[in-house]
C-alpha cells in the first residue's frame, strides 16, 4: 500500500509540474494582461497613481519577474521600426508645434467663419486636415482651447464643436499612415504605401466626415442654429515663429516626398527629423522636452506584452478565426470582423486591439485598411475609446468647459455605427 500511495504521489507531481510547465505561463500572461487592461482603462485607483505608459511597463517587469518570458526575448519582441518612425515623426511635430502653428491654423479657422454651421465645418475639415498630416492627439491638444475660446466669444454653447473636433480628428486620422500611431504600425507592418493606402481610405473617411456633421446638425439642432451674438476674438494667440514654421514645414514635406517614392517609413521619419534638427535655430532640447516619450514606453511595453501572448499560444485562436473571417471577404465576415476589432478596440484601445488583430490582417492591404479604419473609428464610440477624445475632454475642462461621457456618447454613438458601416461596405466591394 505504501508503494502505490508512493506511486501515487510521484504521478500526482508530474502532472503537477507537467501542468506548472504548460499552463502558468498561459494563466500568468492573462492575469497580468487583465492587470495591464485596469491600468491602461481605469489609470484611477485608491492608493496608486498610475497612468497607461506606467501599467504598461509595471506589466512587462511583472512578466519578465515570473519568468513568462526572458528579458532578451522582451527585446526581441520590440518592433524598432516602429519606434524609430514614431520618434522621427514626433520631433518634426514638436518643431512645428513650437513655432505656433498650431494654434494659427485653429486661429484662422474660426476667425474665417461668420456662423454655427459654417464654424461646425470648419472645425471638422481642419480637424480631420490636421489629423491627417499629424498625429491626431497632438492636433487635439493644440485645438480645444482655441475652440472652446472661440465659443465663448461669440456666446454659443461650445460641446458641439468639441464633439466635433475629437470626432473628426479620430476619423481624419484614419486616412493616412502617419494620422495616428496605430496606422505608423500598420504601414511599418505591411509596407503599403503613402498614397495607396490613402487611396483606399479615402471615400469611408469623406462619407464619415460628413456624417459627422449631419449627425452634430441633428443632436444639437438648436445649438447650431444660433446666431453669433458677437464676433469672434481670441485673446492669448501667441505670435508664430515664421521660419520655424516654414522649415518644419519643409522637413514634413520631404518626409511625405520621401514616404511617396517608396523609402521606407522610419528612414524618410529620421531623415526629415535631421533636417530640421540641423535647419532649426533653436536648442533641440526644447523641442526634445514636447516629444511624448511616454508613447514610445506605451508602444514599446505594447509590443513585450503581446509577443508574451503569441509565445504562451493565447492569440492563436483568435487570430486564426480573425484571418478566416478576411480571407473569405463576404460582408458578413467582414463584418463579424470589424464588429471584433471595435469591442477590443474599446476593451484596451486601438493601439493594443491593432497589435493583437494585425497577423489576421496581414494577407492583404485592403484587410490591414479595414484594420486601420475600423480601430480608430471605433475609437469614437466612447469618450475612453481614444486618447485624443480624453485630450479634448480634459483640455476642455481647463476651459471651464463640462464635455461628459454621457455627451459623448450622444453623437459618437452614431457615427461609429455609420463611419464602420460604411468602412465595411467599401472594403467589400473593393475585394
Amino acid at each position: 500500500m505504501l508503494d502505490n500511495f508512493k506511486e501515487i504521489n510521484n504521478n500526482f507531481l508530474r502532472l503537477y509540474i507537467l501542468y506548472t510547465v504548460k499552463y502558468m505561463p498561459y494563466w500568468a500572461v492573462v492575469s497580468i494582461f487583465a492587470l495591464i487592461y485596469l491600468f491602461i482603462s481605469v489609470q484611477r485607483f485608491p492608493f496608486i497613481k498610475i497612468d497607461r505608459p506606467a501599467g504598461v511597463f509595471t506589466g512587462v517587469t511583472l512578466l519578465v519577474l515570473s519568468k513568462v518570458i526572458t528579458l532578451e526575448e522582451g527585446y526581441g519582441f520590440i518592433d524598432w521600426d516602429v519606434i524609430t518612425f514614431l520618434l522621427g515623426m514626433m520631433i518634426m511635430i514638436s518643431y512645428l508645434q513650437a513655432s505656433g502653428f498650431f494654434g494659427a491654423a485653429a486661429s484662422f479657422v474660426v476667425r474665417a467663419c461668420r456662423g454655427p454651421k459654417s464654424l461646425l465645418a470648419g472645425v471638422i475639415f481642419s480637424s480631420a486636415l490636421l489629423s491627417a498630416l499629424f498625429v491626431n492627439d497632438t492636433v487635439c491638444l493644440l485645438m480645444t482651447p482655441i475652440v472652446a475660446a472661440a465659443a465663448a466669444a461669440v456666446k454659443i454653447n461650445p460641446i458641439p464643436y468639441l464633439a466635433a473636433l475629437a470626432l473628426s480628428s479620430n476619423i481624419g486620422s484614419a486616412l493616412t499612415v502617419t494620422g495616428n500611431p496605430q496606422n505608423m504600425y500598420i504601414g511599418i507592418r505591411t509596407g503599403i504605401g503613402f498614397l495607396q493606402f490613402a487611396g483606399i481610405t479615402a471615400v469611408p473617411v469623406l462619407f464619415s466626415l460628413a456624417a459627422v456633421y449631419a449627425v452634430l446638425r441633428a443632436v444639437y439642432r438648436k445649438e447650431t442654429a444660433a446666431p453669433f451674438k458677437a464676433p469672434a476674438e481670441l485673446a492669448g494667440q501667441a505670435p508664430v515663429d515664421l521660419p520655424l514654421a516654414v522649415k518644419s514645414l519643409a522637413a514634413l514635406l520631404l518626409t511625405l516626398v520621401l514616404f511617396i517614392s517608396g523609402a521606407g517609413y522610419p528612414f524618410a521619419a529620421l531623415a526629415g527629423a535631421t533636417v530640421i534638427i540641423i535647419t532649426a535655430r533653436i536648442k533641440p532640447a526644447l523641442a526634445f522636452k514636447r516629444v511624448d516619450w511616454p508613447i514610445l514606453l506605451f508602444f514599446a511595453g505594447l509590443f513585450v506584452v503581446m509577443g508574451a501572448f503569441e509565445k504562451t499560444g493565447c492569440m492563436a485562436g483568435l487570430i486564426s478565426s480573425a484571418a478566416g473571417l478576411t480571407e473569405e471577404g463576404g460582408l458578413y465576415s467582414l463584418g463579424l470582423f470589424s464588429a471584433v476589432t471595435a469591442l477590443i478596440s474599446n476593451a484596451v484601445s486601438n493601439v493594443p486591439a491593432v497589435i493583437l488583430m494585425m497577423p489576421a490582417a496581414e494577407g492583404s492591404d485592403k484587410s490591414a485598411a479595414l484594420l486601420a479604419l475600423i480601430s480608430t473609428f471605433a475609437g469614437n464610440l466612447t469618450l475612453v475609446g481614444s486618447v485624443a477624445n480624453l485630450i479634448v475632454a480634459e483640455r476642455a475642462e481647463a476651459s471651464g468647459v463640462s464635455f461628459s461621457f454621457a455627451e459623448h456618447l450622444k453623437a459618437g454613438v452614431p457615427v461609429t455605427l455609420i463611419s464602420c458601416a460604411a468602412a465595411v461596405l467599401w472594403i467589400f466591394l473593393l475585394l
